[in-house]
Formats: structure tokens, C-alpha cells, sequence
């Protein structure tokens, strides 16, 4: 019966199982990190500049215009912080892992993670986690914020919900087209760099979509949707997103995500061991 102790002990117990195998890996990958702390001091020195210098190349390219479409100077700073925010945090939990997906499959170790008794797609994408891309991540956070201080507004509570709702698709929607972009490995053999294909196209989510023509910004909504990436959950945050935003948002990321699985099932099925 739905709601009985035992429904909710039939799916709590795997979940456990992922979330304490999750803070595993992120335990040892914080360690392996704070092992270095002449480079995690340099890193954050390095991002810090590179925050500041996002912030003065808005402003140097609004000194001759006011805005570009709707976006002013300020909004243009909150839609740069939040793409910041979410590229970062997805290569934080993704890059290494996905980028190491040819070697995997290339080099037969990927026969080790099958035999596992967890979702291989999971362990998959999150065995390693990049700590450092967190810190332009919190920076990215401090510009939005920065942008919006200019502006002289204060985001709702419901404004600061949608924008954190659409911040974590973005995330999961970004993490669902590169797993996927990646897995033609299992085909061309050696691709090495199939996952340094994934950032400049997210790249261009930094570009404000409704400052582009019809056909383009059309197609940057529905067919790639960079526009969940930066330019939505900028607007939410601003206050001026559509009330469709969200429940398309998340329907958008769990379907992507669904079809990531099914495109991984169907890739392992044409994976012969590089053992064999």
C-alpha cells in the first residue's frame, strides 16, 4: 500500500545506498584536493581576478550602448553571473568523469564500473568531483547578486525559489546533453576530446536569447536549450520570467535525462570489452 512503512522502506534503502556512496566520493576527491594548498590558494587568487574582469568587460562593452535588446549593463552582469554559476558547478560534479569516458571504454576498465552493484550510469558520472570549479561557481553567485545590487531591486521569495529551481535544471539539463554527446566513444572508438565539444556550446548560453532573432532564439529554447541555462534563470531572479518556465524547466531535465539512460543502455549493448 502506497504511503505504508514499507513503501517507504522499499525505496529509501537504494536511495541511502547512492547518497552514502556520493559522500564518499566527494569526501576523498575534498582530500585529494586540500592536498595541494599552494595551488587551491593560487586557483582561488586566479578566479577571483577572472570574476573582477568579467565584471569590467560588461561594463566596457555597455559604455557606448545602454542595452542590447532588454538587457542593460546590470541584467547583463546577473545573466554572465548565473551562467557562471551553473557551467561551473556542472563541470565541478561532471568534467573529469566524462571527460575520461573514452579512456574507460578504450582501455576495458569500464568492465570493472558494469560489475558494480550500482547504476553504471551513475558511478559512471560521478566518480571523481572537481572541488576547485566550485570557487568560480560561488563567484558567479557574487556577480548575479552584484548585478542586482546595481539594479536597486529586491528578488521575491518566490523570484530567489524559481531562480534556484532553474539554476539545478540547468544544471541536470547540461549534464544530460554532454553525458550523452560523449557517449559516442562507444562507436568512433577513440575520442578523446569528445567531451571538450560540450563547452563552447554551453558557452553560448552567456548570449542574452531574447535579444535574438526569432528562428534563432526558437531554436536556443526548444531544440538546444541553452536559453535554461543562463537567460531563464536569470529572468527568474530579475523577476520578469514567463509562469511556464519552470514546469517546462523540469519536465525538460528529466526528460533529457531519461533519454541520456536509454542512450546509455543502447551504447553499452554495441560495447565489446577491451579485454576480449
Amino acid at each position: 500500500m502506497i504511503g505504508s512503512p514499507g513503501a517507504v522502506t522499499s525505496w529509501w534503502h537504494p536511495l541511502r545506498r547512492y547518497v552514502r556512496l556520493y559522500w564518499a566520493v566527494a569526501r576523498y576527491c575534498l582530500s585529494r584536493e586540500l592536498e595541494y594548498r599552494t595551488n587551491l590558494a593560487f586557483n582561488l587568487l586566479r578566479e577571483t581576478v577572472y570574476a573582477l574582469l568579467q565584471i569590467a568587460f560588461v561594463d566596457i562593452i555597455f559604455l557606448n550602448v545602454e542595452s542590447i535588446g532588454d538587457w542593460t549593463a546590470n541584467r547583463m552582469l546577473v545573466l554572465m553571473g548565473t551562467y557562471t554559476f551553473v557551467s561551473n558547478t556542472t563541470y565541478a560534479l561532471f568534467w573529469e568523469t566524462l571527460t575520461s569516458l573514452s579512456s574507460l571504454i578504450n582501455t576495458g576498465e569500464l568492465d570493472l564500473v558494469l560489475t558494480k552493484p550500482v547504476s553504471a550510469q551513475f558511478y559512471v558520472s560521478v566518480r571523481r568531483i572537481a572541488f576547485m570549479n566550485l570557487a568560480p561557481a560561488a563567484f558567479g553567485i557574487g556577480i548575479a547578486a552584484w548585478g542586482i545590487g546595481r539594479l536597486g531591486i529586491t528578488p521575491s521569495f518566490l523570484d530567489v525559489a524559481a531562480y534556484a529551481v532553474l539554476c539545478a535544471c540547468a544544471v541536470v539539463t547540461c549534464y544530460a546533453l554532454w553525458f550523452s554527446s560523449v557517449l559516442g566513444a562507444f562507436w568512433a572508438g577513440r575520442l578523446q576530446n569528445a567531451g571538450a565539444i560540450f563547452e563552447p556550446v554551453v558557452s553560448m548560453a552567456r548570449v542574452p536569447t531574447t535579444s535574438l532573432a526569432s528562428p534563432l532564439r526558437l531554436a536556443f529554447t526548444f531544440v538546444l536549450p541553452l536559453a535554461f541555462v543562463g537567460t531563464v534563470p536569470a529572468q527568474a531572479i530579475l523577476g520578469i520570467a514567463e509562469p511556464w518556465h519552470v514546469p517546462y524547466a523540469i519536465g525538460l531535465a528529466g526528460a533529457l535525462v531519461i533519454a541520456s539512460n536509454r542512450l546509455w543502455h543502447r551504447a553499452l549493448r554495441a560495447y565489446s570489452s577491451a579485454s576480449s
